[in-house]
């Protein structure tokens, strides 16, 4: 068992989100924790939205803050949850699945940062985005703040695969070849998470608060089981497994000098993109 990090603060502003994400990533890092790989990538995403606010990128730069602070908190609170079950409500069934496959070595970094992706967007965003609007004709106004700040988010992810060259050789030359086309690939695959956040959340918003927690229930159970194959994808099984199992083979294992270099490259954002 490894030492638990400490409680993570409840966050208000967006460098209050940072300094949470910071306390996860310096943790994981000290204990080889592979959580701190999705942290590590939240982090570059979070620090991304704030230069995007700052540069003027949405419609309504307060009430962006005000959706990255709450979508974050269902993440923070979820590692609460996790590490302090007697003090925190117990995750989602979405947030175990990707916490737990954690402890597992053979799955790649970009596995344990895509399955962390995935419940954050397909599950949290849609919460968090009914939770800010609180209705449907307010939603329909986040639409396109709600799309910006998604293609913000995508080219936060696609730059960080582009730099895991260090520690993950095999993926390099993959993007080598891919080039342009695993970009593509990359963006449609957010826009294809966003695009399922954004229904939820027309289906949540004129959903009856009392009538919210089973809808929100049942979208938990099918998000943790899409989560759990991004660790063992169906269809071409043999196909995927020989291709991880080449890329584990040239991926550096030492978990704390990936985290250390994914921090390092979570401290300058790629070049911000507002559309996809």
């Amino acid at each position: 068992m490894t030492r638990p990090p400490p409680p993570l603060p409840a966050v208000h502003t967006i460098d209050e989100v940072v300094a949470a994400i910071d306390v996860i990533v310096d943790w994981a890092g000290s204990e080889s924790s592979r959580m701190g790989y999705f942290a590590a990538l939240y982090k570059r995403i979070t620090v991304a939205v704030g230069v995007a606010i700052d540069e003027g990128a949405f419609e309504d730069a307060a009430r962006m803050e005000r959706l990255d602070v709450v979508f974050a908190a269902r993440y923070l609170d979820a590692v609460n949850g996790w590490f302090h079950p007697d003090r925190f409500p117990a995750p989602t069934r979405s947030w175990r699945t990707t916490f737990e496959h954690a402890a597992q070595p053979k799955p790649i970094l970009v596995q344990h940062m895509l399955s962390g992706v995935h419940t954050h967007i397909v599950l949290d965003l849609g919460i968090a985005t009914v939770d800010v609007t609180g209705s449907a004709r307010r939603l329909r106004d986040l639409r396109r703040d709600f799309d910006t700040i998604n293609a913000v988010l995508a080219s936060q992810v696609a730059g960080v695969l582009a730099d895991v060259n260090e520690i993950s050789p095999a993926l390099a030359d993959i993007y080598a070849v891919l080039r342009d086309h695993q970009i593509f690939v990359i963006n449609e695959a957010i826009r294809a998470l966003r695009d399922s956040a954004w229904r939820f959340a027309t289906v949540l918003a004129p959903t009856p608060g009392f009538a919210r927690p089973p809808v929100i229930w049942t979208r938990d159970r099918r998000v943790s089981h899409q989560s759990a194959l991004v660790f063992d994808p169906p269809g071409l099984i043999g196909v995927l497994d020989r291709a991880v199992t080449q890329i584990a083979a040239r991926e550096s294992r030492d978990v704390a000098h990936n985290i250390r270099v994914l921090n390092e490259i979570a401290a300058t954002p790629a070049p911000i993109q507002t559309e996809l």
